[in-house]
């Protein structure tokens, strides 16, 4: 081969050398990169996965939470609906005894009253003037 020919190929080979090296060069570079990232998100994962950790136990105490208030509503309701029936019932049984007692006791004043009236105007064969005062 010739010499021109012998150094440009030294040349061709030394530079395609040359880039090779330099490309092992940024391509280790950028792996200690990949891997700084990956240890940065390996650290912020796990204090994610703390910070979900407490949500997540938050999350489940306020669920129970209001679990046990909705059962306390549901059965406030059902107490609730158990005394306004039980309220229509006794309305239903007590109303009828105390409307007919008050009806009888309605009768039983008036009567007094025209009793009393019957007494007062035999004794002194007029009304009284309490009476007259009033119907005036």
């Amino acid at each position: 081969m010739s010499e021109p020919l012998e150094i440009l190929l030294a040349i061709s080979i030394t530079v395609i050398a040359v880039v090779m090296v330099m490309r092992a060069f940024f391509e280790i570079l950028a792996l200690v990169q990949v891997r700084r990232a990956a240890r940065e998100a390996e650290k912020m994962l796990a204090s994610v996965s703390r910070e979900v950790d407490l949500i997540s136990s938050e999350v489940k105490s306020l669920v129970q939470s209001i679990h046990e208030q909705t059962e306390r509503v549901e059965d406030s309701i059902e107490t609730f609906h158990d005394m306004a029936a039980w309220m229509k019932a006794f309305q239903s049984e007590v109303k009828p005894g105390i409307e007919e007692t008050l009806f009888q006791l309605a009768a039983v004043i008036g009567g007094l009253r025209r009793g009393v009236e019957a007494v007062t105007t035999s004794m002194y064969g007029k009304k009284s003037k309490h009476r007259r005062s009033r119907n005036e």
